[in-house]
């Protein structure tokens, strides 16, 4: 692969090496994911090495050679158009789009199985789903690296309707037509609420900054089991993308615009069933909601990048 130079940069500014001059931090970190992801790792995991382990540029080497992952062959097949132009309306008036049955079944019971292992626990012992664990991250679990996930990151239907979102939209900033690439992403395990287990998921929030105007890129997320709209669906504000402009303008004075969202805007629940996919615009807010189903819900996170993302460089 031609991204070594990419990835050398990062071990050099992680680990105290110096690093590329002339180059803003924010396009070489997009450069750094982009290659991270190509070769089947994620960010999260090479900066938990790097950091932690603080390598020789060898053992940094062999690492990324074992953690490499071959793309499979249908990952690059030619582009197809799948979405109708009602579900391009639907996008385009209410900032998100449900792929329904996108991912079979079985590949999503696979996934399943391999979160249930890489937690210790079972699907028919309710007191291990609240046991301690070292990748549980609130809601989030630091796993990404599994063959079953890879099964479902490289769904040709999901990356076309990407590609088509990308191509055609407009939302509120500019569609492209360049290139996209899979991001490598965690999973979400949310157990059903108890007395003695309270939600730990976050409030409605963005993952982008506020400074206008919000690019234009895509979020998405597997539902991996059913998901009525009480058993801890993802729930957004449809539409929102075409106003937030002007909402951000009516924040009272005093008010940090992302803790007024959570007393002023009022999400809806996008529910769905083991393999259905949604994609949304970042300028959605959004949130996952307290499960009080029967069993855990689970979720695999995925989107698609444009080869050549701007992002504002002012966090608000």
């Amino acid at each position: 692969m031609d991204d070594w130079p990419h990835l050398h940069d990062l071990w050099q500014r992680c680990t105290g090496h110096g690093g590329a001059a002339g180059t803003s931090g924010l396009a070489r970190d997009h450069q750094d994911i982009k290659a991270l992801y190509a070769r089947g790792i994620s960010m999260d995991d090479a900066l938990h090495f790097l950091y932690q382990q603080r390598p020789t540029l060898q053992a940094y080497t062999d690492w990324i050679a074992a953690r490499t992952r071959p793309r499979p062959a249908h990952a690059a097949s030619p582009h197809q158009d799948v979405l109708s132009a009602a579900e391009l309306r639907h996008f385009e008036e209410h900032g998100y789009l449900v792929l329904r049955a996108t991912v079979p079944r079985a590949q999503c019971a696979a996934a399943r199985t391999a979160i249930w292992d890489y937690l210790g626990a079972s699907p028919d012992d309710a007191a291990s789903w609240y046991q301690p664990h070292p990748g549980k991250r609130g809601l989030m679990l630091q796993f990404s690296d599994h063959p079953a996930l890879e099964e479902n990151r490289y769904s040709a239907h999901i990356r076309h309707a990407y590609q088509q979102l990308y191509r055609t939209s407009t939302g509120t900033g500019t569609g492209t037509s360049t290139g996209i690439y899979a991001s490598i992403d965690k999973v979400s395990f949310n157990p059903p609420e108890t007395p003695q287990h309270r939600f730990p998921g976050s409030a409605l929030h963005w993952d982008v900054s506020l400074q206008q105007p919000i690019p234009f890129k895509l979020q998405g997320m597997l539902y991996l089991s059913d998901c009525p709209a009480q058993h801890g669906a993802f729930h957004c504000v449809p539409g929102f993308q075409r106003h937030i402009a002007d909402w951000l303008q009516q924040v009272p004075p005093g008010r940090q615009p992302r803790e007024w969202a959570i007393e002023d805007l009022r999400p809806v629940p996008v529910d769905g069933m083991a393999g259905d996919f949604i994609i949304w615009h970042q300028a959605l807010p959004h949130c996952a909601t307290p499960n009080r189903g029967p069993a855990p819900r689970m979720v695999q996170y995925l989107t698609y990048l444009p080869d050549h993302l701007q992002d504002q460089d002012t966090w608000i």
